[in-house]
């Protein structure tokens, strides 16, 4: 048979409604140290008072000791609050003291800032409190208020690495950071609830009108605080990156600005600046370790023609390209290249060296692992250049890159190609922060929101020696006795910056050879092993990261624990097209590795995906490839211990482009093939039929059912978890064993009726629901926006059917506008190939839709 007889199939959905909150989640949650308060609330009430005069006290006493030629602040003063981690109301904390919420932190600390240095309103509250009165048990909820200049507000808005160098800056060191600036003035769009005559129209008109006039207020503020901004800066004798300046649409309630100063300068601003929720230092662009000795490539006679006029478009961010090099030229689209820094937009060339790093990209995006080398060969994609490193091979120091990708995606995506697809190959020497998100990785997630785009990123690379400030080589960690592979599971291997976007799809590398001498040997020692120098997960939040791996090499070592990419060992690293225009030499070789070329692996089977299924929104391009990804045996089959490691190292595995684009007989893809939009509140419940025939007593053949959650939803960067970053998070469950369809729709759905099943055993599921459900423990699905999960069973012990349920849940927002967007794929296959499946699936699954069609009418009919 064709590939056509097995397409994909459409997952039936059986119903839509109101999500029917568990019982223990209805009962009211009031923390036991709260209820202390309340039950001694004459000694907290004079507990925060005292709080508040050494508060104000510290405050005057820095606006003396300030000298007189120090710039002018805002009149606002940076509070430090506490409150209980899992009861936060933050609306609340705003509407009732008065403060304008600058970000949330960690264990329940949130910065505030107050535009009134006497703190009347808070102090009327705790007045109220302290005689239990009417308005006052907000107090209850506030276990602490301190001024900001202490240690705890320095760990909540400082990057982790300027943190511990803090007291070491000197007062004239030029520092770079990216300081995020929070601009709501504390006003929130007021979204109250429908009333009793408002028709759906005019409830929803309003609610608008209310965003728009946030969006405005918001708007004004962003303006006056970037003036107040530019005068310190300038008292300063600093610079600040003027796109700061323009509007931003993406993130409206917030803005990052890209900022020198000198050390004396950082630290007033950093002390004293009201709105600051995260300093970090300014990135710098992290590349891969370059060759040992000269190169000894191919170059062959291969003849490239050009893709068809209308193929797959692909954006790489990256160092340029060599546009005229005889293995991409064809494919290049030198009308859009672009140079997004400095004044020569035509500067699109490749000044890495000694032999590129976008050519490189380019090359695996054009050819993956199979570069040709004789004959005649139509490209199959388009490849558009998008420069955004400088000739020190570095982010440029007065441009910063997240304002880059906007300018970027107005480039390209509205361009004549209409580009979704985005490799970045580049990332910052830094592991990703768990406080918050970094203004490089909230603009990929904002910008793929918004605009159906996919990123692919590269995950990092931990490099053979210690490099700069606060950073472990491998080397260093070999010496501290932490051997192969378990340096990686290690924090100073975490997944650098923007590895955690929750948007991106992460790739991290795994071996393919392995190689053994008396004198040099690859780290790895079985193929499909994770590579020495891909970082680990987990990401911000929890999340699985890497996504998917893919092959980009090994280093080899020597027993004097030489690290290198030795070209004796060739056979061990991947197969790359060169830039030439420095060095002379070869026009492809095995010279280089690092995860910068697994991540594009990645990015051919985006842009394959984009090919089938051109209308379709890219979160099902990325569903598809994390539900084809799979363990290498020695994880997927191995001991609960190397599947906890997995998941650090390999995320969901492998990506397979058959299994993605797809079926056989054996197995069977099921998806939404049109985007799906779901409010907070809501439930979309889908079923999965199961032919008796699989199931059928005596089938002894192993099952594997896999299902994978793609969504995206407008993020907030002030917010510290994915239930404040997102406006709207998702998550999937399913009903348990011995559950009928209509139970499972009773238990999840309000308006539904019937009998709610009591049974929970569930499915077997490897990385479970939430941290401590599933085989692996500490993992946590529901966490990131990509939420893939499998378990594997005997046939003749798979359910006549199943349901997953996808239920939508409030964020940050509570406007009912606000929704989130997603695909749902699932997958069943026959692990031994012993059961044919395919047809009788297809079977079920255009019965079930039938039923469903019926009943629906006949419930229409009823009605009416």
């Amino acid at each position: 048979m064709s590939e056509t007889d097995f397409p994909h199939i459409q997952l039936v959905k059986r119903t839509r409604g109101s999500y029917q909150t568990p019982d223990y989640h209805k009962r009211d949650y009031t923390p036991k140290r709260e209820k202390e308060l309340r039950a001694n609330h004459k000694t907290h009430a004079v507990a925060l008072a005292r709080s508040v005069d050494e508060m104000r006290a510290i405050w005057a006493r820095g606006e003396e000791e300030r000298p007189d030629t120090a710039p002018a602040l805002p009149a606002g003063k940076p509070i430090l609050l506490q409150l209980d981690p899992n009861n936060l109301d933050l609306d609340e904390i705003r509407r009732r003291l008065d403060f304008e919420i600058v970000c949330q932190g960690e264990d329940g600390f949130v910065i505030v800032a107050s535009h009134d240095v006497d703190v009347t309103t808070f102090n009327e509250v705790v007045d109220l409190f302290s005689r239990l009165e009417r308005g006052g048990g907000v107090a209850a909820r506030i276990y602490d208020v301190s001024a900001s200049s202490g240690d705890e507000r320095l760990k909540q808005i400082l990057s982790s690495e300027l943190y511990d160098r803090w007291g070491e800056i000197g007062d004239d060191e030029p520092i770079w950071i990216n300081a995020g600036i929070a601009c709501n003035g504390g006003y929130e769009p007021r979204l109250t609830p429908m009333g009793k005559k408002e028709t759906e129209e005019t409830y929803r008109a309003r609610h608008r009108s209310e965003r728009m006039k946030a969006y405005d207020r918001w708007d004004e503020v962003r303006t006056e605080r970037i003036g107040q901004i530019e005068r310190f800066v300038e008292a300063y004798d600093g610079y600040i990156d003027p796109s700061t300046k323009e509007p931003d649409t993406d993130v409206p309630d917030e803005f990052t600005a890209r900022i020198r100063l000198p050390g004396v300068g950082l630290r007033d601003f950093v002390f004293n600046y009201p709105y600051l929720f995260d300093v970090e230092e300014a990135e710098v662009a992290e590349l891969p370790v370059s060759p040992s000795s000269t190169s000894t490539g191919s170059t062959s006679p291969v003849v490239i023609s050009p893709p068809p006029s209308d193929a797959v478009a692909i954006c790489v961010v990256d160092s340029g390209i060599q546009e005229n090099h005889r293995l991409l030229k064809a494919a290049v689209d030198s009308s859009e290249s672009h140079c997004f820094f400095g004044k020569s937009p035509a500067d699109v060339a490749d000044y890495v060296t000694p032999a590129g790093h976008g050519t490189r990209i380019a090359g695996v995006v054009l050819f993956g692992d199979n570069i040709p080398i004789t004959g005649t060969h139509q490209a199959e994609f388009w490849i558009q250049n998008a420069r955004v490193l400088n000739k020190q091979n570095e982010l440029p120091d007065d441009r910063a890159i997240y304002d880059m990708l906007s300018e970027i995606v107005d480039h390209f995506r509205y361009g004549h190609r209409g580009t979704r697809i985005y490799n970045q190959s580049i990332c910052s020497p830094s592991v990703c922060r768990l406080r918050h998100m970094s203004a490089w990785a909230a603009k990929m997630d904002a910008l793929s929101d918004r605009h159906d785009l996919l990123f692919i990123q590269s995950v990092g690379n931990i490099h053979p020696d210690a490099t700069g400030r606060m950073r472990l080589g491998i080397k260093q960690h070999l010496a501290a006795g932490r051997d192969y592979p378990s340096y990686l599971l290690m924090d100073s291997c975490r997944v650098a910056n923007p590895g955690q976007s929750l948007q991106a799809v992460t790739v991290g590398s795994i071996s393919r050879d392995v190689y053994r001498s008396s004198t040099w040997n690859s780290f790895a020692d079985a193929p499909q092993r994770p590579s020495a120098f891909s970082r680990t997960g987990q990401g911000i939040f929890g999340v699985v990261k890497p996504d998917v791996v893919e092959f980009g090499g090994d280093f080899v070592r020597n027993p004097s624990n030489d690290i290198s990419n030795n070209p004796i060992a060739k056979s061990v690293y991947p197969d790359l097209v060169r830039c030439n225009l420095h060095t002379a030499g070869p026009s492809t070789d095995r010279d280089q590795v690092g995860t910068s070329f697994a991540a594009p692996k990645v990015t051919r089977l985006a842009a394959q995906l984009q090919a089938i299924f051109p209308t379709a929104s890219t979160l099902l391009y990325r569903a598809l490839i994390a539900l084809s990804a799979r363990w290498p045996d020695w994880a997927f089959f191995g001991s609960r211990q190397e599947q906890i490691n997995a998941v650090r190292h390999l995320g969901y595995g492998v990506p397979d482009h058959d299994r993605a684009t797809k079926n056989t007989d054996f197995r069977v893809t099921m998806i939404t093939p049109e985007l799906q939009k779901i409010k907070a509140k809501q439930v979309d419940v889908y079923q999965v039929n199961i032919p008796d025939r699989l199931r059928k007593p005596g089938n002894a053949g192993e099952v594997l059912i896999e299902v994978c959650l793609s969504y995206s939803a407008a993020p907030r960067r002030t917010r510290r978890d994915r239930r404040g970053y997102l406006a709207v998070w998702l998550d999937w469950r399913t009903n348990y064993a011995g559950e009928s369809a209509d139970e499972f729709v009773a238990r999840l759905v309000k308006e539904a009726s019937g009998s709610v099943s009591t049974d929970r055993e569930r499915f077997d599921w490897v990385v479970g629901e939430h941290a401590g459900a599933g085989k692996l423990k500490a993992s946590n699905r529901t966490a990131g926006t990509l939420q893939k999960d499998w378990c594997r069973m005997p046939a003749d012990q798979l359910p006549a059917s199943f349901c997953i349920a996808v239920v939508g849940h409030q964020g940050h927002s509570v406007s009912p506008l606000d929704e989130a967007k997603y695909h749902l794929t699932v997958a069943v296959e026959s692990l031994g190939q012993e059961i044919e499946l395919y047809h009788d699936m297809e079977a079920e699954v255009d019965l079930l839709a039938s039923e469903i069609e019926a009943s629906t009418v006949e419930v229409d009919e009823l009605e009416t």
